[in-house]
Protein backbone atom coordinates (compact mmCIF):
# COMPACT_ATOMS: atom_id res chain seq x y z
CA UNK A 1 0.00 0.00 0.00
CA UNK A 2 3.12 2.50 1.14
CA UNK A 3 4.68 1.76 -2.18
CA UNK A 4 1.59 2.31 -4.35
CA UNK A 5 0.98 5.72 -2.83
CA UNK A 6 4.32 6.75 -3.14
CA UNK A 7 4.05 5.62 -6.86
CA UNK A 8 1.21 7.53 -7.32
CA UNK A 9 2.60 10.88 -5.51
CA UNK A 10 5.80 10.72 -7.15
CA UNK A 11 3.59 10.98 -11.33
CA UNK A 12 2.02 13.89 -9.43
CA UNK A 13 4.93 15.84 -8.01
CA UNK A 14 8.37 15.87 -6.86
CA UNK A 15 7.27 16.80 -2.84
CA UNK A 16 5.04 14.51 -2.88
CA UNK A 17 7.54 11.62 -3.89
CA UNK A 18 9.41 12.91 -1.30
CA UNK A 19 6.69 13.30 1.56
CA UNK A 20 7.00 9.01 1.29
CA UNK A 21 10.36 8.72 2.27
CA UNK A 22 10.36 6.15 5.57
CA UNK A 23 9.58 8.15 8.53
CA UNK A 24 13.95 8.36 10.52
CA UNK A 25 14.54 6.14 13.27
CA UNK A 26 11.62 7.24 16.34
CA UNK A 27 14.35 7.36 18.74
CA UNK A 28 16.70 10.29 17.11
CA UNK A 29 15.18 13.00 18.69
CA UNK A 30 15.07 16.40 17.78
CA UNK A 31 14.70 20.21 19.77
CA UNK A 32 11.65 21.52 21.21
CA UNK A 33 10.03 24.26 19.43
CA UNK A 34 8.13 26.93 21.97
CA UNK A 35 4.88 28.05 21.92
CA UNK A 36 6.63 31.22 20.21
CA UNK A 37 7.30 29.01 17.30
CA UNK A 38 11.07 29.09 17.97
CA UNK A 39 13.46 26.23 18.15
CA UNK A 40 14.93 25.61 22.32
CA UNK A 41 16.58 23.29 23.68
CA UNK A 42 15.48 19.75 24.36
CA UNK A 43 13.28 19.87 27.32
CA UNK A 44 14.42 18.15 30.69
CA UNK A 45 12.03 19.56 32.81
CA UNK A 46 10.00 17.03 34.37
CA UNK A 47 6.20 18.19 33.50
CA UNK A 48 4.21 19.29 36.78
CA UNK A 49 0.98 17.22 36.24
CA UNK A 50 0.38 13.88 34.37
CA UNK A 51 0.04 12.49 31.43
CA UNK A 52 -3.96 12.84 31.23
CA UNK A 53 -4.34 11.50 27.59
CA UNK A 54 -3.04 8.37 28.82
CA UNK A 55 -7.07 7.50 30.03
CA UNK A 56 -8.25 9.24 26.85
CA UNK A 57 -9.44 7.90 24.08
CA UNK A 58 -8.64 9.69 20.02
CA UNK A 59 -10.11 10.06 17.04
CA UNK A 60 -8.60 11.37 13.76
CA UNK A 61 -9.24 12.43 10.42
CA UNK A 62 -8.57 9.34 7.66
CA UNK A 63 -10.16 8.28 4.64
CA UNK A 64 -11.71 5.02 3.50
CA UNK A 65 -11.23 2.42 1.12
CA UNK A 66 -13.19 4.52 -1.37
CA UNK A 67 -11.86 7.68 -0.50
CA UNK A 68 -14.25 9.22 1.41
CA UNK A 69 -13.56 11.28 4.98
CA UNK A 70 -13.53 9.28 7.06
CA UNK A 71 -12.51 8.25 11.28
CA UNK A 72 -9.93 6.95 12.81
CA UNK A 73 -10.14 5.23 16.26
CA UNK A 74 -8.07 2.40 16.60
CA UNK A 75 -4.27 3.01 14.93
CA UNK A 76 -4.71 6.63 16.96
CA UNK A 77 -3.82 5.22 20.17
CA UNK A 78 -0.10 4.58 18.81
CA UNK A 79 -0.12 8.55 19.55
CA UNK A 80 -1.60 8.49 22.75
CA UNK A 81 0.55 4.96 24.60
CA UNK A 82 3.44 7.08 25.89
CA UNK A 83 5.64 5.47 23.72
CA UNK A 84 7.46 7.37 21.04
CA UNK A 85 8.29 4.15 19.60
CA UNK A 86 4.74 4.19 17.86
CA UNK A 87 3.25 6.24 16.02
CA UNK A 88 0.16 7.58 14.46
CA UNK A 89 0.02 8.45 10.69
CA UNK A 90 -3.15 9.38 8.88
CA UNK A 91 -1.42 8.44 5.46
CA UNK A 92 -2.71 11.67 3.88
CA UNK A 93 -1.77 14.83 3.10
CA UNK A 94 -2.49 18.55 4.88
CA UNK A 95 -5.19 19.12 6.04
CA UNK A 96 -5.80 16.42 8.37
CA UNK A 97 -7.40 16.86 12.56
CA UNK A 98 -6.44 14.53 15.61
CA UNK A 99 -8.78 14.87 18.57
CA UNK A 100 -7.81 14.00 22.21
CA UNK A 101 -10.85 13.57 23.79
CA UNK A 102 -10.18 13.04 28.00
CA UNK A 103 -12.03 10.91 30.01
CA UNK A 104 -13.26 14.26 32.23
CA UNK A 105 -12.64 17.76 32.38
CA UNK A 106 -9.43 18.47 33.38
CA UNK A 107 -7.50 21.27 34.68
CA UNK A 108 -4.46 21.37 31.71
CA UNK A 109 -1.44 23.46 32.23
CA UNK A 110 0.61 22.24 29.11
CA UNK A 111 0.58 20.25 25.89
CA UNK A 112 3.35 18.36 24.11
CA UNK A 113 2.97 17.24 20.22
CA UNK A 114 5.91 14.94 18.83
CA UNK A 115 6.39 15.17 14.97
CA UNK A 116 6.42 12.40 12.50
CA UNK A 117 7.71 13.77 9.67
CA UNK A 118 9.89 13.52 6.68
CA UNK A 119 11.09 15.61 4.87
CA UNK A 120 11.79 18.62 7.15
CA UNK A 121 10.31 21.63 6.35
CA UNK A 122 7.52 23.95 7.44
CA UNK A 123 4.22 23.19 8.73
CA UNK A 124 1.44 24.65 10.11
CA UNK A 125 -0.78 23.49 13.05
CA UNK A 126 -3.68 25.00 14.89
CA UNK A 127 -4.33 23.76 18.70
CA UNK A 128 -8.24 23.82 19.72
CA UNK A 129 -8.90 23.40 23.26
CA UNK A 130 -12.77 23.03 24.33
CA UNK A 131 -13.53 23.51 27.98
CA UNK A 132 -16.69 22.87 30.26
CA UNK A 133 -18.99 25.31 28.25
CA UNK A 134 -19.06 23.07 24.78
CA UNK A 135 -16.87 25.21 22.59
CA UNK A 136 -13.48 25.12 21.03
CA UNK A 137 -11.31 27.81 21.07
CA UNK A 138 -8.58 28.62 18.88
CA UNK A 139 -4.96 28.49 21.58
CA UNK A 140 -2.27 28.28 19.20
CA UNK A 141 -1.39 29.04 15.93
CA UNK A 142 2.38 27.86 15.09
CA UNK A 143 2.46 29.26 11.54
CA UNK A 144 5.14 27.88 9.07
CA UNK A 145 7.40 26.63 11.84
CA UNK A 146 10.10 24.08 10.43
CA UNK A 147 9.79 21.24 12.07
CA UNK A 148 11.36 17.57 11.55
CA UNK A 149 11.18 14.44 13.28
CA UNK A 150 11.22 14.09 16.55
CA UNK A 151 11.00 17.62 17.44
CA UNK A 152 8.17 18.77 20.22
CA UNK A 153 6.02 21.90 19.88
CA UNK A 154 5.46 23.09 23.43
CA UNK A 155 2.15 24.41 23.97
CA UNK A 156 1.78 26.32 27.40
CA UNK A 157 -1.72 26.75 28.27
CA UNK A 158 -1.18 29.75 31.39
CA UNK A 159 -3.60 30.38 33.04
CA UNK A 160 -4.45 26.14 32.88
CA UNK A 161 -7.90 25.60 31.35
CA UNK A 162 -10.65 23.37 32.42
CA UNK A 163 -10.96 21.09 29.19
CA UNK A 164 -12.20 17.60 28.04
CA UNK A 165 -10.38 17.84 24.31
CA UNK A 166 -7.82 18.99 22.75
CA UNK A 167 -8.24 19.40 19.03
CA UNK A 168 -4.89 19.92 16.80
CA UNK A 169 -5.66 20.77 13.37
CA UNK A 170 -2.91 20.20 10.40
CA UNK A 171 -2.98 23.23 7.97
CA UNK A 172 -0.02 22.51 6.08
CA UNK A 173 3.27 19.94 5.70
CA UNK A 174 5.41 18.38 3.27
CA UNK A 175 4.64 15.22 4.37
CA UNK A 176 2.10 12.86 5.33
CA UNK A 177 0.24 13.91 8.70
CA UNK A 178 1.32 12.30 11.63
CA UNK A 179 2.56 12.37 15.38
CA UNK A 180 4.77 10.00 17.44
CA UNK A 181 2.59 11.64 20.88
CA UNK A 182 0.21 13.94 21.98
CA UNK A 183 0.60 14.26 25.77
CA UNK A 184 -2.28 16.42 27.80
CA UNK A 185 -0.48 17.22 31.58
CA UNK A 186 -3.00 18.26 34.19
CA UNK A 187 -4.76 17.54 36.87
CA UNK A 188 -8.62 16.40 37.45
CA UNK A 189 -10.68 19.34 38.09
CA UNK A 190 -13.85 18.15 39.42
CA UNK A 191 -16.04 20.81 37.32
CA UNK A 192 -17.92 19.70 34.55
CA UNK A 193 -20.15 22.13 35.06
CA UNK A 194 -18.66 24.63 34.61
CA UNK A 195 -20.39 26.86 37.08
CA UNK A 196 -16.84 28.08 38.74
CA UNK A 197 -16.25 29.74 35.00
CA UNK A 198 -19.43 31.71 35.08
CA UNK A 199 -19.55 35.74 35.11
CA UNK A 200 -21.71 37.17 37.42
CA UNK A 201 -24.47 38.55 34.99
CA UNK A 202 -28.12 39.39 35.52
CA UNK A 203 -30.78 39.92 33.17
CA UNK A 204 -32.77 42.98 33.54
CA UNK A 205 -36.24 43.12 31.72
CA UNK A 206 -36.09 46.10 29.42
CA UNK A 207 -39.07 45.39 27.36
CA UNK A 208 -41.56 42.68 26.70
CA UNK A 209 -45.04 42.18 24.39
CA UNK A 210 -43.04 42.38 21.29
CA UNK A 211 -43.68 39.85 18.28
CA UNK A 212 -40.95 38.07 16.88
CA UNK A 213 -38.23 40.63 17.96
CA UNK A 214 -34.57 39.89 15.76
CA UNK A 215 -33.10 42.64 16.71
CA UNK A 216 -32.10 45.66 19.17
CA UNK A 217 -30.01 48.70 18.17
CA UNK A 218 -29.58 52.32 18.82
CA UNK A 219 -29.25 55.16 16.52
CA UNK A 220 -26.21 56.92 17.79
CA UNK A 221 -28.14 60.60 17.96
CA UNK A 222 -28.04 60.44 21.77
CA UNK A 223 -32.02 60.23 22.49
CA UNK A 224 -31.55 57.14 23.93
CA UNK A 225 -33.90 55.40 22.19
CA UNK A 226 -33.68 51.86 21.32
CA UNK A 227 -34.78 50.40 18.40
CA UNK A 228 -36.23 46.88 18.14
CA UNK A 229 -36.91 45.25 14.51
CA UNK A 230 -39.79 42.54 14.49
CA UNK A 231 -39.30 40.17 12.17
CA UNK A 232 -43.30 40.57 10.45
CA UNK A 233 -42.20 44.53 9.24
CA UNK A 234 -42.27 46.86 12.02
CA UNK A 235 -39.78 48.57 13.92
CA UNK A 236 -40.62 49.83 17.01
CA UNK A 237 -39.26 52.50 19.81
CA UNK A 238 -38.15 51.41 23.32
CA UNK A 239 -37.81 54.61 25.64
CA UNK A 240 -36.93 54.47 29.07
CA UNK A 241 -38.68 51.06 29.73
CA UNK A 242 -41.81 51.74 27.39
CA UNK A 243 -42.92 50.91 23.83
CA UNK A 244 -44.09 53.87 21.90
CA UNK A 245 -47.56 52.62 20.39
CA UNK A 246 -47.42 53.92 17.01
CA UNK A 247 -43.82 52.05 15.50
CA UNK A 248 -41.21 53.79 14.19
CA UNK A 249 -41.80 51.73 10.96
CA UNK A 250 -44.46 49.37 9.56
CA UNK A 251 -44.02 48.04 5.72
CA UNK A 252 -45.43 44.86 6.81
CA UNK A 253 -47.40 44.77 3.47
CA UNK A 254 -44.23 44.07 1.26
CA UNK A 255 -42.01 41.76 3.88
CA UNK A 256 -42.28 37.72 3.47
CA UNK A 257 -42.73 36.34 6.72
CA UNK A 258 -41.23 34.24 8.53
CA UNK A 259 -38.77 31.05 8.94
CA UNK A 260 -35.21 33.07 7.62
CA UNK A 261 -37.23 35.93 5.76
CA UNK A 262 -38.54 39.00 7.17
CA UNK A 263 -37.45 42.44 8.52
CA UNK A 264 -34.53 41.51 9.55
CA UNK A 265 -31.90 44.42 10.17
CA UNK A 266 -31.95 48.68 10.58
CA UNK A 267 -28.81 50.49 10.55
CA UNK A 268 -28.43 53.98 11.02
CA UNK A 269 -25.64 56.29 9.52
CA UNK A 270 -23.13 58.15 11.15
CA UNK A 271 -24.54 61.09 12.04
CA UNK A 272 -27.92 60.03 12.07
CA UNK A 273 -29.36 62.81 13.82
CA UNK A 274 -28.30 65.38 11.33
CA UNK A 275 -28.98 63.09 7.99
CA UNK A 276 -32.33 61.97 9.41
CA UNK A 277 -32.32 58.79 7.26
CA UNK A 278 -31.87 54.86 7.77
CA UNK A 279 -31.47 51.31 6.47
CA UNK A 280 -33.04 48.30 6.18
CA UNK A 281 -32.86 44.52 4.91
CA UNK A 282 -35.54 42.93 4.44
CA UNK A 283 -37.60 39.76 2.65
CA UNK A 284 -39.55 40.84 0.05
CA UNK A 285 -43.07 39.25 -1.31
CA UNK A 286 -40.74 37.58 -4.35
CA UNK A 287 -38.50 36.17 -1.74
CA UNK A 288 -35.09 38.54 -2.37
CA UNK A 289 -33.44 40.13 -0.10
CA UNK A 290 -33.77 44.27 -0.52
CA UNK A 291 -31.37 46.92 1.03
CA UNK A 292 -33.57 50.39 1.05
CA UNK A 293 -33.17 53.77 2.44
CA UNK A 294 -36.44 55.52 4.40
CA UNK A 295 -36.43 58.89 5.75
CA UNK A 296 -37.62 59.77 8.89
CA UNK A 297 -40.25 62.38 9.45
CA UNK A 298 -39.91 65.50 11.21
CA UNK A 299 -41.62 63.36 14.42
CA UNK A 300 -38.02 61.92 15.20
CA UNK A 301 -40.22 58.43 16.34
CA UNK A 302 -41.85 58.23 13.40
CA UNK A 303 -40.19 57.34 9.81
CA UNK A 304 -42.05 57.51 6.18
CA UNK A 305 -42.77 54.20 4.94
CA UNK A 306 -43.71 55.85 1.27
CA UNK A 307 -40.04 57.36 1.32
CA UNK A 308 -38.58 53.68 0.30
CA UNK A 309 -34.84 54.06 -2.01
CA UNK A 310 -34.15 50.40 -3.21
CA UNK A 311 -30.24 50.75 -3.66
CA UNK A 312 -29.90 46.95 -3.61
CA UNK A 313 -31.74 43.39 -4.24
CA UNK A 314 -30.08 40.09 -3.92
CA UNK A 315 -31.60 37.33 -5.66
CA UNK A 316 -32.44 34.42 -3.61
CA UNK A 317 -32.95 30.94 -4.37
CA UNK A 318 -34.72 29.71 -1.35
CA UNK A 319 -36.17 30.72 1.60
CA UNK A 320 -33.11 29.62 3.76
CA UNK A 321 -29.82 31.03 4.36
CA UNK A 322 -30.47 34.72 3.19
CA UNK A 323 -28.44 36.16 5.66
CA UNK A 324 -29.75 40.00 6.35
CA UNK A 325 -27.80 41.55 9.03
CA UNK A 326 -26.57 45.27 8.34
CA UNK A 327 -23.95 47.27 10.40
CA UNK A 328 -21.58 50.59 9.47
CA UNK A 329 -18.12 50.23 9.75
CA UNK A 330 -17.00 52.40 12.72
CA UNK A 331 -13.74 53.74 10.93
CA UNK A 332 -14.43 54.00 7.40
CA UNK A 333 -18.25 54.91 7.32
CA UNK A 334 -19.48 52.50 5.27
CA UNK A 335 -22.22 50.08 5.00
CA UNK A 336 -21.90 46.30 5.49
CA UNK A 337 -24.23 43.99 4.13
CA UNK A 338 -24.51 39.94 5.21
CA UNK A 339 -25.57 37.88 2.82
CA UNK A 340 -26.00 33.93 3.16
CA UNK A 341 -25.20 30.91 0.63
CA UNK A 342 -29.09 30.83 -0.96
CA UNK A 343 -29.66 27.19 -0.32
CA UNK A 344 -28.36 23.76 0.67
CA UNK A 345 -25.44 21.52 0.27
CA UNK A 346 -25.87 20.12 -3.29
CA UNK A 347 -27.70 22.98 -4.62
CA UNK A 348 -26.87 26.73 -4.01
CA UNK A 349 -24.06 26.38 -1.36
CA UNK A 350 -21.04 26.79 -3.85
CA UNK A 351 -21.96 30.03 -4.42
CA UNK A 352 -20.37 31.16 -1.08
CA UNK A 353 -17.05 30.11 -3.19
CA UNK A 354 -18.19 31.90 -6.48
CA UNK A 355 -17.01 35.25 -6.33
CA UNK A 356 -19.32 35.89 -9.57
CA UNK A 357 -22.47 36.15 -7.14
CA UNK A 358 -23.59 38.41 -3.95
CA UNK A 359 -24.35 35.00 -2.14
CA UNK A 360 -22.35 33.54 1.02
CA UNK A 361 -20.57 37.26 1.32
CA UNK A 362 -20.09 39.76 3.30
CA UNK A 363 -20.77 43.26 1.28
CA UNK A 364 -19.21 46.54 1.72
CA UNK A 365 -20.68 49.71 -0.14
CA UNK A 366 -20.52 53.06 0.26
CA UNK A 367 -24.05 54.67 1.03
CA UNK A 368 -23.44 58.06 1.83
CA UNK A 369 -21.37 59.93 -0.94
CA UNK A 370 -24.21 60.60 -2.89
CA UNK A 371 -23.92 58.22 -5.88
CA UNK A 372 -26.57 56.18 -6.67
CA UNK A 373 -27.54 53.70 -5.70
CA UNK A 374 -24.71 53.42 -4.13
CA UNK A 375 -20.82 53.58 -4.57
CA UNK A 376 -17.95 50.85 -4.55
CA UNK A 377 -15.24 51.73 -1.86
CA UNK A 378 -11.97 52.13 -4.05
CA UNK A 379 -10.41 49.84 -1.68
CA UNK A 380 -12.61 46.96 -1.69
CA UNK A 381 -10.66 44.25 -2.21
CA UNK A 382 -11.83 42.85 -5.90
CA UNK A 383 -12.66 46.47 -7.11
CA UNK A 384 -11.99 45.85 -10.93
CA UNK A 385 -11.33 42.57 -11.06
CA UNK A 386 -13.18 41.01 -14.20
CA UNK A 387 -16.17 38.68 -13.36
CA UNK A 388 -16.05 39.48 -9.64
CA UNK A 389 -18.86 41.45 -7.92
CA UNK A 390 -17.42 44.78 -6.95
CA UNK A 391 -19.03 44.64 -3.92
CA UNK A 392 -17.63 41.48 -1.97
CA UNK A 393 -15.35 42.51 1.11
CA UNK A 394 -15.00 38.73 2.40
CA UNK A 395 -16.40 35.54 1.56
CA UNK A 396 -16.63 31.73 1.86
CA UNK A 397 -19.68 32.29 4.21
CA UNK A 398 -23.08 30.01 4.80
CA UNK A 399 -25.71 32.49 6.76
CA UNK A 400 -23.29 35.01 8.75
CA UNK A 401 -26.74 36.34 10.80
CA UNK A 402 -25.46 38.86 13.98
CA UNK A 403 -22.23 39.96 12.47
CA UNK A 404 -20.77 42.86 15.18
CA UNK A 405 -18.10 45.65 15.37
CA UNK A 406 -16.48 46.15 18.37
CA UNK A 407 -16.69 49.98 18.08
CA UNK A 408 -13.60 50.63 20.11
CA UNK A 409 -11.23 48.99 17.90
CA UNK A 410 -12.68 48.61 14.67
CA UNK A 411 -12.21 44.64 14.84
CA UNK A 412 -15.53 42.45 13.32
CA UNK A 413 -16.95 39.38 15.02
CA UNK A 414 -18.63 36.93 12.14
CA UNK A 415 -20.85 34.32 13.43
CA UNK A 416 -21.36 31.69 10.85
CA UNK A 417 -24.26 28.99 10.68
CA UNK A 418 -23.20 25.61 10.33
CA UNK A 419 -25.13 22.97 7.98
CA UNK A 420 -25.39 19.45 10.57
CA UNK A 421 -22.66 19.59 12.42
CA UNK A 422 -20.76 22.55 13.51
CA UNK A 423 -21.18 26.30 14.77
CA UNK A 424 -18.44 28.90 14.09
CA UNK A 425 -17.65 32.29 15.03
CA UNK A 426 -15.07 34.25 12.85
CA UNK A 427 -12.70 37.27 13.40
CA UNK A 428 -11.63 39.90 11.17
CA UNK A 429 -9.48 42.48 12.73
CA UNK A 430 -9.29 46.08 12.29
CA UNK A 431 -6.07 46.20 9.92
CA UNK A 432 -7.90 43.98 7.48
CA UNK A 433 -8.00 44.84 3.55
CA UNK A 434 -10.45 42.94 3.09
CA UNK A 435 -11.09 39.46 0.74
CA UNK A 436 -10.88 36.67 3.62
CA UNK A 437 -12.07 33.30 2.35
CA UNK A 438 -13.90 31.78 5.46
CA UNK A 439 -14.07 28.51 3.52
CA UNK A 440 -17.38 27.15 3.25
CA UNK A 441 -18.78 24.93 1.69
CA UNK A 442 -15.09 23.01 1.70
CA UNK A 443 -15.06 23.27 5.52
CA UNK A 444 -17.76 23.50 8.27
CA UNK A 445 -16.31 25.13 11.79
CA UNK A 446 -12.64 23.57 11.94
CA UNK A 447 -12.83 20.76 9.94
CA UNK A 448 -13.10 20.17 6.33
CA UNK A 449 -16.88 19.58 5.08
CA UNK A 450 -17.31 15.70 4.04
CA UNK A 451 -20.20 16.87 1.66
CA UNK A 452 -18.69 19.04 -0.57
CA UNK A 453 -17.30 18.55 -4.28
CA UNK A 454 -15.11 21.86 -3.32
CA UNK A 455 -11.10 20.59 -2.56
CA UNK A 456 -10.55 21.38 0.96
CA UNK A 457 -7.77 24.07 0.42
CA UNK A 458 -7.13 25.18 4.36
CA UNK A 459 -4.25 27.12 4.08
CA UNK A 460 -6.20 29.48 1.61
CA UNK A 461 -8.92 30.10 4.18
CA UNK A 462 -9.48 32.36 7.54
CA UNK A 463 -9.97 29.61 10.19
CA UNK A 464 -12.41 30.45 12.98
CA UNK A 465 -11.80 31.54 16.69
CA UNK A 466 -14.31 29.37 17.85
CA UNK A 467 -16.43 26.49 17.10
CA UNK A 468 -19.24 24.40 18.77
CA UNK A 469 -21.08 21.20 17.93
CA UNK A 470 -24.78 19.62 16.93
CA UNK A 471 -26.38 18.66 19.04
CA UNK A 472 -25.55 21.12 21.62
CA UNK A 473 -27.14 23.90 19.83
CA UNK A 474 -28.71 24.39 16.03
CA UNK A 475 -27.77 27.79 15.01
CA UNK A 476 -24.86 30.18 16.15
CA UNK A 477 -26.44 34.10 17.03
CA UNK A 478 -24.43 37.05 17.11
CA UNK A 479 -24.09 39.79 18.50
CA UNK A 480 -22.39 42.97 20.56
CA UNK A 481 -18.78 43.43 22.05
CA UNK A 482 -19.43 44.73 25.23
CA UNK A 483 -18.29 48.05 26.14
CA UNK A 484 -20.96 49.86 28.33
CA UNK A 485 -21.13 50.58 32.56
CA UNK A 486 -23.71 47.80 33.26
CA UNK A 487 -21.18 44.96 32.77
CA UNK A 488 -17.66 46.60 33.25
CA UNK A 489 -16.41 43.51 34.20
CA UNK A 490 -17.33 42.14 30.72
CA UNK A 491 -15.65 44.95 28.62
CA UNK A 492 -14.29 44.13 25.75
CA UNK A 493 -15.35 40.48 25.22
CA UNK A 494 -17.93 39.80 22.25
CA UNK A 495 -21.02 38.04 23.27
CA UNK A 496 -23.83 35.74 21.55
CA UNK A 497 -25.94 33.02 21.82
CA UNK A 498 -27.03 29.81 20.48
CA UNK A 499 -30.65 30.15 18.90
CA UNK A 500 -32.25 27.14 19.80
CA UNK A 501 -30.68 25.78 23.93
CA UNK A 502 -30.62 29.76 25.25
CA UNK A 503 -26.77 29.67 25.81
CA UNK A 504 -25.15 33.28 25.87
CA UNK A 505 -21.34 33.08 25.80
CA UNK A 506 -18.66 35.69 26.31
CA UNK A 507 -15.60 35.47 23.90
CA UNK A 508 -12.27 36.90 24.73
CA UNK A 509 -8.53 37.55 23.78
CA UNK A 510 -7.14 38.38 26.81
CA UNK A 511 -3.64 39.34 25.38
CA UNK A 512 -4.58 41.00 21.79
CA UNK A 513 -0.99 40.63 20.77
CA UNK A 514 -1.28 37.16 20.73
CA UNK A 515 -2.76 35.36 17.89
CA UNK A 516 -5.04 32.39 19.19
CA UNK A 517 -5.51 32.03 22.61
CA UNK A 518 -9.11 33.10 22.67
CA UNK A 519 -11.00 31.60 25.76
CA UNK A 520 -14.78 31.04 26.09
CA UNK A 521 -17.55 31.39 29.02
CA UNK A 522 -20.71 30.53 29.70
CA UNK A 523 -22.60 33.63 30.83
CA UNK A 524 -26.23 32.22 31.65
CA UNK A 525 -28.54 29.59 30.07
CA UNK A 526 -31.41 31.85 29.08
CA UNK A 527 -35.14 29.96 29.11
CA UNK A 528 -36.33 30.95 25.80
CA UNK A 529 -34.65 31.25 22.11
CA UNK A 530 -32.13 34.04 21.82
CA UNK A 531 -32.55 35.58 18.59
CA UNK A 532 -29.68 38.17 18.45
CA UNK A 533 -27.86 40.10 20.92
CA UNK A 534 -27.79 43.96 20.61
CA UNK A 535 -25.99 47.00 22.33
CA UNK A 536 -27.55 50.49 23.24
CA UNK A 537 -25.15 54.06 22.30
CA UNK A 538 -23.03 53.16 25.67
CA UNK A 539 -21.83 49.62 24.47
CA UNK A 540 -24.37 47.81 26.86
CA UNK A 541 -25.32 44.77 25.89
CA UNK A 542 -28.95 43.18 25.58
CA UNK A 543 -30.69 40.13 24.71
CA UNK A 544 -33.18 39.40 22.09
CA UNK A 545 -35.67 36.75 23.64
CA UNK A 546 -37.76 35.54 20.09
CA UNK A 547 -40.16 33.28 21.85
CA UNK A 548 -41.11 35.50 24.59
CA UNK A 549 -41.13 38.50 22.41
CA UNK A 550 -38.93 40.48 25.22
CA UNK A 551 -35.66 42.76 25.62
CA UNK A 552 -33.43 42.12 28.27
CA UNK A 553 -30.10 44.53 29.64
CA UNK A 554 -26.66 42.17 30.57
CA UNK A 555 -26.00 43.82 34.30
CA UNK A 556 -23.49 42.74 36.16
CA UNK A 557 -25.37 40.75 39.34
CA UNK A 558 -25.72 37.23 40.62
CA UNK A 559 -24.97 34.14 38.37
CA UNK A 560 -27.27 33.77 36.45
CA UNK A 561 -29.83 30.63 36.78
CA UNK A 562 -30.49 28.73 33.75
CA UNK A 563 -33.57 26.55 35.46
CA UNK A 564 -32.82 23.35 34.20
CA UNK A 565 -29.53 20.88 33.02
CA UNK A 566 -28.17 21.90 29.73
CA UNK A 567 -28.41 18.92 28.17
CA UNK A 568 -32.07 19.08 28.65
CA UNK A 569 -32.56 22.47 27.47
CA UNK A 570 -30.79 21.62 24.25
CA UNK A 571 -33.45 19.02 23.47
CA UNK A 572 -36.36 20.77 24.66
CA UNK A 573 -35.57 23.90 22.96
CA UNK A 574 -34.15 22.60 19.68
CA UNK A 575 -36.91 21.03 18.22
CA UNK A 576 -39.73 23.72 19.11
CA UNK A 577 -37.03 26.56 17.69
CA UNK A 578 -36.06 24.84 14.70
CA UNK A 579 -40.40 25.16 14.33
CA UNK A 580 -40.44 28.24 14.60
CA UNK A 581 -38.04 29.51 12.55
CA UNK A 582 -35.66 27.29 10.44
CA UNK A 583 -32.06 29.20 10.79
CA UNK A 584 -30.81 26.26 10.93
CA UNK A 585 -32.09 24.46 7.88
Amino acid sequence: MMRQACALAAGLLALAAAACVPLPDPRETGAVVTDKGQPAPVATAVPLRENVALQGSGVASTRDEHGELAVDTEMIRRALDGDPDTFWNSHQFAPQWFSVQLDDFYLVDRIQLTVTQSPAGPTTHEVWLRDVTGVATLHKRFRNVYTEDGQTLDVQVDPPRNLNEVFVFTVQSPSWVAWREVNVFGTLSGHADGEENRARVELVPAAAGLERPVQVTHAGDGSGRLFVVEQKGRIRILRDGVINELPFLDISGQVSCCGEQGLLNVAFPPEYAVKRHFYVSYTDVDGHTVISRFITLADSDRADPESEEVLLVIEQPERSHNGGALAFGPQDGYLYIGSGDGGRPGRHAERAQDLSNLLGKILRIDVESGARPYGIPPSNPFTGNDGIRDEIWAYGLRNPWGFSFDKETGALYIPDAGHASREEVNFQPAASTGGENYGWYAMEGNRCFESTSLPCRAAEYTMPIATYSRPMGCVVVGGAVSRGTRAPHLRGVFVYADFCNGMVWALERPDPDVEGAWQNRLLFDAPFPVSSIGEDEEGNVYVVGYGDGSIYLMSEGQLAEGGTPRSKRAQAYCQQCRQAISWSD
